[in-house]
């Protein structure tokens, strides 16, 4: 028995399809008034929908094997920090206590939010004074951060964990399902949309002299990546730790929209645009995931290159009934 938290999510989503696929016992853990049943290919065969405040009971009364955690409010610019701290912090130490109490698997989100402006590097240390030392730029990436440290600190300094306990840090991810983000949908889904309506694409412009209008860089990952390394935690279950979940290669924003347009044989029309006042303090000018961890524990599979993702995702976009 499989549990997934923010099943109705994004990455969430695809995960459950997968496991299916995969011939898994899943149950999604969500507000059943946000899962879109055309989100999943096999909708009828998920076992049940467990709102998130009778996870603790279903939990205390259900032999669960595993769980993957990937539900947060993760909204960078969320009005309300104190429901963020309750919902990302709170609910996730109870989580790994539970898990640890009961034998249960733990496999959650981190973010690469966590590493701020980049200033200490993207390693996915486990050392308690490196992460205490990590800025985030916003409170999600605070509250991601604070979790990491609270279980890290659980582990070494009591022994106190899950029997398999695993932490990613998910870069810049894009891909299918995103759609009920709203504002928060990934670049390529923006452009794909303004395209379609005839419109420029927005970029934000640089407030950093080393970078020009468009050139901020991210590491820029496709969720098909996401889900591949999600699912080889479940094969390898001896495996535990903090790992980043990336392509290791920092791309631009230019590039990603030329991607975009390349794959849909149309020219380029791209706007740089203030950015708003609120966000300049939160921005992150360059992300690069580093893998040798991840590498050297054996994870072998390719990365998709940010061209192969962007045009597998177009032609998704473009094919499949995605506006129901």
């Amino acid at each position: 028995m499989i549990i997934v938290t923010g099943g109705a999510g994004f990455i969430g989503s695809n995960l459950i399809n997968a496991l299916i696929e995969k011939k898994q016992e899943v149950f999604l853990c969500d507000y059943p008034e946000l899962v879109k049943k055309n989100y999943f290919n096999k909708y009828d065969q998920i076992k049940r929908i467990i709102p998130p405040d009778n996870l603790f009971e279903f939990i205390s009364v259900n032999d669960v094997k595993l769980i993957y955690h990937l539900g947060a409010i993760s909204a960078t610019t969320h009005k309300y920090p104190n429901k963020q701290w309750i919902e990302n912090v709170l609910f996730s130490t109870k989580l790994w206590k539970i898990c640890s109490k009961n034998n249960i698997r733990l496999i959650y989100a981190s973010s690469a939010a966590t590493y701020g402006n980049g200033d200490l590097g993207f390693e996915d240390n486990e050392d308690i004074n490196f992460l205490k030392n990590l800025k985030a730029m916003n409170v999600y990436g605070w509250t991601k951060n604070e979790v990491d440290i609270r279980n890290i600190f659980l582990k070494k300094t009591f022994g106190f964990c899950p029997s398999q306990w695993v932490a990613l840090k998910f870069f810049n991810v894009y891909g299918i399902n995103e759609f009920h983000k709203k504002n928060m949908i990934s670049i390529v889904l923006k452009t794909f949309l303004q395209i379609k309506e005839n419109q420029e694409t927005f970029l934000f412009k640089s407030y950093k002299k080393k970078y020009l209008d468009g050139e901020q860089e991210r590491d820029f990952v496709y969720v098909k990546d996401c889900i591949n390394a999600l699912v080889w935690f479940l094969d390898n279950k001896k495996i535990s730790g903090v790992f980043n979940i990336g392509t290791g290669k920092a791309n631009t924003f230019n590039d990603l929209v030329n991607a975009v347009y390349k794959s849909l044989n149309k020219n380029i029309n791209v706007r740089y645009i203030e950015m708003p006042e609120k966000l300049k303090s939160q921005y992150q000018y360059h992300t690069q995931a580093n893998l040798s961890k991840l590498r050297k524990l054996g994870y072998a599979k390719k990365f998709y290159s940010l061209e192969e993702g962007v045009n597998d995702y177009i032609n998704i976009l473009k094919t499949h009934d995605i506006f129901s």
